[in-house]
């Protein structure tokens, strides 16, 4: 696990107001903690990751976390992702932008990098938030570290992730800015698919960073509503409550195909005070289970599954309840088998099934 880290800032970069200070530094580095010290040259900055269990909202999370491995500390929680049968697995998602990387590295040697892909994104959220990535000259670095970050390069990005540059609602956006085209097609049962009807282009965003990297430009994107019938020519995004409409008309391109289990269960969504909102989506295990059976026989009746070339699994702890963990992912890995009993791997660009070596390389926590 890494190390707490610390970061001198100028001074006139933060409020003399301690409550205004700590709330900015919160919404800046939301996925870590952070303290703040003043220093004659400034504002000295401690990073950590947070080590209660409290943090995790969920009154079962010790339960889950001995599910993954008995060992498992609540501070290890970031850094928690293993091979599975076919598929990554993690407990916090931005590690899937990890996947994606070594895919891309993979495939930009054997084939030459893809000027399109369908990103099959089933989650409750978006995650098109703005990584900490900066372009202070020549190339894209981590603000925290400071180190170049290229996600033709996988060891920076899984460096990214352990810094908290990339984070578990922002780890898409690298994805947008290394392929032409990327297709989005989420699948979301609450708030997205009624406020963001019809297909959408995605266009990269012109965010200056405000603490690390005063004035360097960062990674985002600029959603944009498209009149009906209109292809955007680069990135698009359309969110479906259902697989048909999800899946439909997509794109001829390899597909990442992504499930945060979140979406098949958001009890907590991250929130002290979840137990006082009374429209949580909180299903129960039963439909949980079947919402993943029918996700899969939409792919499977769709054609999808053969230009899936990567699988990419997130538990979300503070969103999705620890005590449907182990079932859920129990009938994802069931589905996974099944594909690969059934289905030829498609060609070279195939890279979820799991070699030695790929076990070897991604077995944090």
């Amino acid at each position: 696990m890494p190390d707490q880290a610390q970061i001198l800032v100028a001074r006139s970069l933060l409020s003399e107001n301690e409550e205004t200070r700590y709330q900015r530094l919160i919404e800046y580095f939301c996925d870590r903690t952070v303290s703040c010290s003043e220093v004659e040259d400034g504002w000295l900055l401690t990073l950590g990751w947070q080590n209660s269990p409290e943090r995790y909202k969920d009154p079962n999370i010790l339960q889950g976390l001995g599910w993954w491995s008995p060992s498992l500390t609540v501070s290890e929680v970031p850094f928690a992702i293993r091979q599975d049968y076919g598929f990554q697995l993690a407990l916090n998602d931005c590690w899937s932008l990890f996947a994606w990387s070594r895919w891309l590295s993979s495939r930009a040697m054997q084939n030459g990098l893809p000027n399109e892909l369908v990103l099959l994104h089933v989650d409750d959220h978006d995650d098109l938030m703005s990584p900490r990535v900066v372009r202070p000259e020549q190339c894209w670095v981590d603000a925290v570290t400071r180190q170049e970050f290229s996600l033709l390069s996988p060891a920076s990005v899984s460096s990214a992730i352990e810094s908290g540059g990339i984070g578990i609602g922002s780890f898409i956006v690298p994805l947008l800015y290394q392929v032409p085209r990327v297709h989005i097609r989420h699948l979301c049962v609450t708030g997205y698919n009624t406020c963001r009807r019809g297909v959408h282009s995605l266009e990269h965003g012109s965010v200056r960073d405000e603490l690390l990297a005063p004035g360097a430009l960062r990674q985002a994107v600029r959603l944009q509503s498209i009149p009906a019938g209109q292809v955007p020519a680069g990135h698009s995004y359309r969110v479906a409550s259902n697989p048909s409409d999800w899946l439909a008309a997509l794109p001829q391109a390899p597909v990442l195909l992504h499930l945060d289990l979140d979406f098949f269960n958001n009890r907590f969504n991250g929130d002290s005070d979840w137990r006082n909102r009374p429209a949580r989506h909180d299903p129960p295990l039963a439909d949980i289970l079947a919402s993943v059976d029918g996700i899969f026989a939409s792919l499977t009746a769709e054609g999808v599954l053969e230009k899936v070339v990567n699988i990419t699994v997130a538990i979300s702890p503070r969103f999705f309840p620890a005590e449907f963990w182990e079932p859920t992912v129990n009938a994802i890995r069931a589905h996974v088998q099944k594909l690969f009993n059934t289905t030829a791997c498609p060609g070279e660009d195939c890279s979820i099934r799991a070699s030695k070596a790929d076990k070897a390389d991604v077995s944090h926590g």
